[in-house]
């Protein structure tokens, strides 16, 4: 039995970095705890990380003897039998295959019959080797965070477009809470002038604070998703769909992605998709009620919020105007946050201000 050294071995972690993970990556996308994974570590589980590392376990380990070999060999087809089983051809079957193939992340496979596609194995197979994890139990680790959601396959994958965009920077990374906040307070004072160029303003902004901002193109299966918010190693990353949004919309899903990236010291990433129940529940879960509250706090004061609401003619657009002008906050995040209120309707004349950023 190896020790948790062993398994770690230097090969191991060469390969590692080569990959851009550490080791609670491997063991979230192992699907394992590190006492489950040292315990009984076996020819399977090597199997596991091979696959994960893309190296050979002769090369992590140094197989020798003939019949450490044979058993290797033997995980080896059990291993790649997992790739056939009902639960996996289901599992792949939910991902959008064909723009990941045409994207060229996935090999095409044209001509091939279902059994040659999916009961083989093969598309199960590349799916999991494009989504970085060596199990079903490491994807749904991997992506807690998208589970909740009607769409968790789908959304995995896009924010897996991102994650393989980024690389994980070194160890004395580290990232001015401060500043961040700061310059969040600039912008909401200073985005009114903007029309055309305030989400490359915003996204500049950000970058300029060591902020790795990705726009990636949504897939067609399921609704665009706001905004994710996740980790490469200290660097935290911020993943909007590309398109036009709404000056309101955008704003609220960039001020509550950094929310979470100020309040959260774990490093626990977020999605912040079109809502439902069970996407509710894992918001919640995921400390994003906190996040939002940051975020609702950066975007208009609570001495604001207030002297709005107490004013009560919420539907005249010289409302707007005005306090827009007093605020100096652009008019369609006073209409976004008067919705969310529930003080006016979704479909209120007042969406006009909501200019498409």
């Amino acid at each position: 039995m190896l020790t948790s050294n062993e398994i770690f071995s230097d090969a191991v972690r060469r390969a590692m970095k080569l990959k851009g993970l550490a080791q609670e990556d491997i063991l979230a996308r192992l699907g394992y705890s590190r006492r489950s994974l040292v315990d009984g570590f076996s020819f399977e589980k090597m199997c596991e990380l091979e696959f994960l590392l893309d190296t050979s376990a002769d090369v992590l380990w140094k197989i020798d003897s003939a019949e450490d070999a044979s058993a290797l060999l033997q995980a080896r087809k059990v291993f790649e039998g997992r790739f056939c089983t009902a639960e996996a051809i289901d599992w792949a079957q939910r991902f959008p295959i064909r723009e990941l193939q045409r994207l060229g992340h996935i090999r095409k496979t044209e001509g091939l019959t279902f059994n040659k596609r999916f009961k083989s194995g093969l598309l199960p197979r590349e799916i999991m080797k494009f989504m970085g994890v060596a199990s079903l139990d490491g994807w749904k680790k991997t992506y807690s965070f998208a589970m909740g959601t009607v769409n968790p396959h789908v959304y995995s994958a896009w924010i897996r477009l991102g994650e393989i965009q980024v690389d994980r920077p070194s160890s004395d990374f580290f990232i001015s809470r401060d500043i961040i906040a700061n310059n969040l307070k600039f912008l909401r004072r200073n985005a009114l002038p903007l029309k055309e160029n305030l989400r490359q303003i915003v996204i500049d902004t950000l970058r300029k604070c060591d902020i790795a901002v990705l726009e990636v193109p949504a897939f067609l299966m399921a609704p665009a998703p706001k905004v994710v918010c996740f980790w490469r190693g200290l660097q935290p990353v911020v993943q909007l769909p590309t398109g036009p949004m709404s000056d309101g919309e955008f704003m609220e899903s960039v001020y509550h992605a950094m929310g979470h990236i100020l309040q959260s010291h774990s490093k626990r990433p977020c999605l912040l998709a079109p809502k439902t129940v069970a996407g509710m529940i894992a918001a919640a879960k995921n400390g994003c009620i906190e996040a939002n509250r940051v975020a609702e706090s950066l975007l208009m004061t609570e001495a604001e919020e207030c002297e709005l609401i107490c004013c009560g003619r919420f539907a005249e657009k010289a409302c707007i105007e005005f306090f827009s002008r007093k605020f100096q906050i652009r008019p369609g995040i006073i209409v976004s946050r008067l919705q969310r209120l529930k003080k006016i309707r979704r479909d209120s004349p007042l969406n006009a201000f909501k200019m498409a950023v």
